[in-house]
């Protein structure tokens, strides 16, 4: 049993020394364990000596486990009760508080840059085969051409052939005298028609300084009726004409 205890000894002799030399401290070599032959060679004896020899702590018989501290995350550990460091607890990060708060000198939004595929187009209204045509003649007589487009959907519905039972013609539903008053050839033809048609419409938005209301109820009851009732007049047709003709220039 003594040959054991001496082997284990001179063992941790041994380690402690590289250690020492490691670490380039100039411990004092130990001494040998025998050279006090009175002294009790038990076990414990022996420990308390390598510890008392090497500042290390006390006996664990002269401590309780209640009083053993609980080791920090980054602290050396070692054997329990040995006292000798053999690693290194793993680095335990402490709870994150968040990310630290810009400071408006230092911040920068970066602006939203939408991709192709973000782009919506726009909707102005329905399209149709007639969108060249009315761009063309809405921007020669300064009108919108969604005005225009409007003012076809409520007439004729985009019908080139529609014809009403008052005998207006075409996309626009130009009536006869207009028909002559514009010297076209053929009412039923979609560029003649609308030629004449927003000619006409810009006549009466020009005659009532930009009042559309006043403008549409001329095309659709005459500008007659409109110096006669110093406004719209009171038909339920003409009235029903500009709601519609205001509700087609919001359609998309």
């Amino acid at each position: 049993m003594l040959d054991d205890i001496a082997a284990i000894q001179q063992r941790i002799s041994d380690i402690q020394s590289r250690i020492a030399m490691l670490n380039g401290n100039n411990l004092t070599p130990p001494t040998d364990p025998a050279a006090d032959p009175s002294r009790d060679r038990s076990f414990d004896n022996v420990l308390a000596d390598e510890r008392a020899r090497y500042g290390m702590a006390a006996s664990p018989t002269d401590q309780t486990e209640a009083a053993t501290p609980e080791p920090s995350p980054n602290s050396l550990v070692g054997l329990p009760g040995s006292g000798i460091p053999i690693g290194r607890r793993p680095y335990l990060a402490e709870p994150s508080a968040g990310p630290l708060p810009s400071t408006p000198s230092t911040s920068r939004v970066m602006p939203l840059v939408p991709t192709t595929q973000q782009i919506v187009p726009i909707k102005t209204g329905r399209a149709t085969d007639y969108d060249p045509i009315i761009d063309r003649y809405a921007a020669a007589n300064g009108l919108s051409p969604k005005l225009v487009k409007a003012v076809i959907k409520t007439e004729s519905d985009f019908n080139p052939h529609d014809r009403s039972s008052a005998g207006a013609m075409g996309l626009m539903q130009l009536m006869p005298d207009n028909v002559r008053e514009a010297g076209i050839s053929d009412p039923y033809d979609p560029e003649q028609n609308i030629a004449a048609g927003t000619k006409q419409l810009a006549g009466f938005v020009q005659q009532y300084h930009g009042d559309l209301d006043l403008a549409l109820a001329a095309y659709n009851a005459g500008p007659g009726n409109v110096h006669k009732y110093g406004g719209v007049p009171p038909f339920h047709e003409t009235q029903n004409y500009i709601v519609k003709v205001r509700r087609a220039m919001g359609e998309e």
